[in-house]
Order: C-alpha cells, then sequence, then structure tokens
C-alpha cells in the first residue's frame, strides 16, 4: 500500500497545482512551500469545521474552492487508507472475477481510487454517485491518471442503481443523512448487493449512532455484521455506558505532506482512527462463533499491571489483565493492539493475535 500511497501524494499536489492556482503559479517546478500555504487555509478551515462546528459548514462547502482544495490536501490520504483497511477483510472470492462497486457520496472519488488499486489485477467498474458535480470533476481528473484500463468509473443520478452489484461503499456518506433515515437506507442498498461497508469518522457522537444502526439493523433482520463484530447479538459496548464507543486505529508511515499539515493546524496523524462496518446478507455468510475476542481498547495501564477490553464472539464484553511482574509467562500483551482478534483461551500464554 506504501507505494500507492507515495503516487497518489504526488498526483494530488499536481492537481491541485494545475487546477486551483492561477496559471502563472501552476508553471513553477515542484511542491513548493508557498503552494502548501495557500492550500492549507482550506484544510484548516475544515478541520475546524469537521471537529468543531460541523453545524456550521455549509451544505454544499464542495461548491468553495478552499473547502474542495483543502479536502483533496489532507483528507483523500488517510480515507484511502481506511478504505484499504476495510478491503482487507472482506472474503476472498471478490478477487476471482471482475467486480462492479458503488461509492456513495464518493466526493473526490477515494473509495474508487482505493478500489482500483487494491483489485489491480482484476476487470472493476465503479458507479459514484456525488451531489456536487464540481467535485465531481476533481474525481474524474484523478481517476483518468489513476485507473488502468480494464478499470471504469461512471456517475450515476441516484444513490442506488436499478441493477445487482459486488460491493456498496458508504463513506462519511450516512454523517449527511439523517438518524432515522440511514435504516431504511441500509435495507435498500443490502437489496442490491451482498456486502455493504460504512466508513465514518471516530468521533464519540457519530460512532455511537452507527453502533445503534447496527443493533436496529440486526433487529431487522435483512443483514449481519461481519467486521468488527464477532457476533449478532446486541452491541455490548453500546448498552454498558453513554460514554464509550466503538472504534480503531490503524498504524501507517505519515506522508509527508500530511505532516506538513499537521504543523500548520495542530493535528496528528502518527495512526488513523476509524469507525466501520461491514455488512453481508445473512444468508450468504456463516460466522464461526467461539473462542473469538476483538480488542476494543488500548492498552489501559495502572500500577503493575496491563489491561485491555474485549468483545467477543460470545457478545459480551470482558477485561483482561497482565500483571507486570508475569511479563515473561505472557510476552503476548505487548503485541496486542486496538482492533486485533484474539482466539484460544484467554488465559493462556499461548492466545494466538491476529493483527488489525
Amino acid at each position: 500500500m506504501e507505494n500507492f500511497l507515495k503516487r497518489l501524494e504526488e498526483l494530488l499536489k499536481t492537481h491541485l497545482k494545475e487546477t486551483y492556482l492561477p496559471p502563472h503559479r501552476a508553471r513553477t517546478p515542484g511542491w513548493t512551500h508557498h503552494d502548501l500555504k495557500f492550500f492549507a487555509k482550506g484544510a484548516d478551515l475544515l478541520s475546524t469545521a469537521f471537529t468543531e462546528g460541523r453545524a456550521e459548514l455549509p451544505k454544499n462547502y464542495f461548491n468553495r474552492k478552499e473547502y474542495r482544495s483543502g479536502f483533496l490536501l489532507y483528507y483523500v490520504l488517510p480515507t484511502f487508507v481506511k478504505v484499504w483497511k476495510c478491503l482487507e477483510q472482506l472474503p476472498p472470492y471478490l478477487k476471482d472475477h471482475p467486480l462492479k462497486i458503488l461509492d456513495l457520496g464518493s466526493g473526490p472519488g477515494t473509495v474508487a481510487l482505493a478500489c482500483s488499486a487494491f483489485f489491480a489485477d482484476q476487470p472493476l467498474e465503479i458507479l459514484a454517485f456525488e451531489q456536487n458535480r464540481i467535485i465531481g470533476r476533481d474525481a474524474m481528473a484523478l481517476w483518468k491518471k489513476w485507473a488502468p484500463s480494464h478499470h471504469r468509473c461512471s456517475f450515476i443520478h441516484q444513490p442506488i442503481p436499478n441493477q445487482k452489484i459486488d460491493l456498496a461503499f458508504a463513506s462519511y456518506f450516512f454523517t449527511e443523512i439523517p438518524r432515522r433515515e440511514q435504516l431504511n437506507w441500509s435495507r435498500e442498498i443490502l437489496n442490491k448487493t451482498a456486502l455493504f461497508i460504512i466508513v465514518e469518522p471516530a468521533t464519540q457522537q457519530g460512532t455511537r449512532q452507527l453502533m445503534t444502526l447496527r443493533d436496529e439493523i440486526l433487529r431487522s433482520g435483512f443483514a449481519q455484521v461481519l467486521a468488527p463484530c464477532l457476533h449478532q447479538q446486541n452491541c455490548p459496548m453500546l448498552a454498558a455506558n453513554r460514554r464509550d464507543w466503538c472504534h480503531f486505529y490503524i498504524d501507517w508511515k505519515c506522508p509527508a505532506l500530511i505532516r506538513q499539515i499537521d504543523q500548520i493546524t495542530g493535528n496528528k496523524h502518527d495512526y488513523l482512527k476509524m469507525a466501520y462496518m461491514i455488512l453481508g446478507r445473512t444468508a450468504d455468510y456463516g460466522l464461526r462463533t467461539t473462542d473469538l475476542w476483538r480488542v476494543v481498547s488500548s492498552p489501559l495501564i495502572s500500577k503493575g499491571k496491563k489491561e485491555f477490553n474485549l468483545c467477543g464472539s460470545n457478545g459480551k464484553l470482558q477485561k483482561i489483565g497482565r500483571l507486570d511482574r508475569h511479563k515473561n509467562q505472557f510476552p503476548v500483551f505487548d503485541r496486542i493492539q486496538r482492533g486485533d482478534v484474539l482466539s484460544g483461551r484467554l488465559d493462556s500464554p499461548n492466545i494466538a493475535v491476529k493483527k488489525f
């Protein structure tokens, strides 16, 4: 994935200069400090709006050049990695045949770019739905310079096409959908596809809404959750308290471009936070239901011990811990991270760890 990220970073910088700078500035070779400062203003405005005052953000914020360029500069690369992480968790049979993928709320086409890279060797068709035609032009410009000839991308005028698809993505799309409508959207999408991936910002409020949607979908019975959950019971974290939310961290080699913007915005991208859900039609999959545990917390360090919160295939939360004096007996504890899946007896030093 790192090679794709480097290529995408260069593509974004070139596109920004050619599309958003005056002609005399666009002719300046390379990516300069002046270019960075020029585009970082929009990235800083967006970052503040997304984290502090989304209600104040214009509904059609992509109509403003500074927001579009700021989004391209600061959000495409991290979202590309999050989409890739979801694709890694899909059933392997998807790599055996041509694919048709629906991208809801495509924005600058990040999902399409990630899918084209991930499924590089097989025929691929992307159906992209995006209401804002201006950011759609950015998406197509990037796609033409990115995708191989056996991959196609086209924009559609209705969110759910009247045809079967292999996989649907909603990346930050449900953030824009009223909460009361999200269950019906999910049902309609899963009428057209066997697999549906939702990716959302890992905010407390937004993630707990996603957790609530998960329980509603399971009660309705038209789908089951393939990831991150290892069970089909009500979410135990949602029921436990009003504070915690089920989100995960992704380790990555942060691109230089993102680090440069971080210095201006005051943010940090040492790791990426993500809330997500992968849904499948109930009849299509059978899940193993015993002796699996998803790590749903960072290490909880206190005097003389280290602990983790787990969510098990039995639908229950459980805390496991190791005393510091037993470090040599349970070295596996030092390899566990949030998002990993543990299998076997929790009190065994030989418990298996599948990395997130």
